[in-house]
């Protein structure tokens, strides 16, 4: 089963656009307030991915079926030279932090609340989450489509919202992926987790067709390009560093 239910989507009450909309304006406000103090930052997590695809009913229609309450936060990287700075401007902006996580991963990690807004931030130069992943900082405002892929296709323990946002990146670009097939070609542990996503997230478009929750046709684009750079990740020569390890050894990371 897809999870979602045609009953589920018509008896849903909460205005689920809106509140990305709103969620995104916000992350702007804390862009422009970092930009003004010449913090870099790159907005991601599915307000990232909603930036990059809203423009598309489909892609968005897709991230949202599998977020019905609203969005739960906005996620940000901040270079980690810029953390107290950081910290500044969210202080100025009335955001409050979570003083527990201040006094134990303060260094690495913040978690900021104002009213019902959540704001959580990795003080990281790189994704440093279930594969470290390097990321271009010369994008604005948001990661690069093909990184916030890589943000969702490395995580290890994925659920279907994660997937989603996959199928949603995919329905909306062409994405080339050749910076993805290059790092998989020299990390085993990436290149797993990288192609079982791939996979599940084909599942999960199967599912939304055999519930009927979205067509076929609609969904077509999407599978080829999975199957495209499935494709290719497969295909593509390994460097030596790309080792397999040991059944059942742990390959990722805990962040």
């Amino acid at each position: 089963m897809s999870g979602i239910t045609p009953f589920d989507i018509q008896t849903r009450k909460v205005d689920v656009n809106k509140m990305f909309e709103d969620y995104l304006t916000e992350a702007r406000r804390i862009d422009d307030a970092c930009k003004k103090e010449n913090v870099r930052v790159l907005l991601y997590g599915s307000i990232g991915v909603y930036h990059k695809v809203k423009d598309n009913s489909l892609a968005s229609q897709i991230i949202q079926l599998y977020r019905r309450s609203g969005p739960q936060d906005i996620n940000f990287l901040v270079r980690s030279e810029d953390r107290d700075k950081f910290k500044q401007i969210m202080y100025s902006l009335e955001y409050t932090p979570y003083f527990h996580l201040e006094r134990t991963m303060g260094d690495v990690a913040g978690m900021f609340f104002k009213e019902e807004k959540v704001v959580k931030v990795y003080y990281f130069n790189e994704m440093r989450f279930s594969h470290i992943v390097p990321v271009d900082w010369n994008s604005e405002f948001t990661f690069t489509e093909e990184d916030l892929l890589l943000s969702k296709l490395q995580i290890h323990f994925t659920l279907d919202k994660h997937l989603s946002d996959v199928i949603a990146l995919l329905l909306k670009s062409n994405v080339e992926g050749n910076k993805i097939v290059e790092l998989t070609s020299s990390d085993w542990g990436l290149w797993k987790d990288v192609t079982d996503n791939l996979l599940k997230a084909r599942d999960l478009i199967g599912r939304l067709i055999a519930d009927e929750v979205k067509e076929r046709e609609e969904l077509a684009p999407v599978i080829s390009r999975i199957i495209k750079l499935h494709g290719r990740i497969m295909n593509y020569p390994k460097k030596p560093s790309w080792k397999p390890i040991s059944e059942g050894e742990k390959y990722w990371r805990d962040f």
